[in-house]
């Protein structure tokens, strides 16, 4: 009997330890072609990690043919601490979305193909 109160006992803590650990927090952010009409929101985890906007947005209206596309962004559902960055080396890509900015220009409000871009949430 002292031995499955002791496996009961081992079971709990090991299950109340899986379940301590804090959900990975996300926030919104919007990419907008504002010559096609076409805009997708897609959750970012905000975990500091690179994530390729072609995974991100590669199967939404912004994409077509392969190609994520997009003339703006936008931070939608954020802490006031929230920190975006989207960055692509060719076309040039470096803009920050933040509590105080949540819209931006990707490229003086041209299009730009952002398949080779990532964005960084924290």
């Amino acid at each position: 009997m002292k031995f499955l109160s002791g496996l009961s006992l081992a079971l709990g803590l090991l299950t109340s330890g899986v379940t301590a650990l804090p959900p990975v927090e996300t926030v919104t952010v919007q990419l907008a072609n504002d010559q096609s009409g076409a805009n997708a929101n897609v959750k970012i985890p905000t975990d500091n990690s690179p994530h390729p906007i072609q995974a991100l947005w590669g199967h939404t209206a912004v994409a077509a043919g392969g190609t994520v596309s997009a003339s703006s962004a936008q931070l939608n559902q954020f802490d006031q601490d929230t920190v975006c960055k989207i960055v692509q080396a060719h076309p040039h890509v470096d803009a920050t979305l933040n509590s105080k900015q949540t819209w931006v220009s990707l490229a003086d409000g041209k299009v730009v193909k952002l398949n080779h871009g990532f964005i960084v949430c924290h």
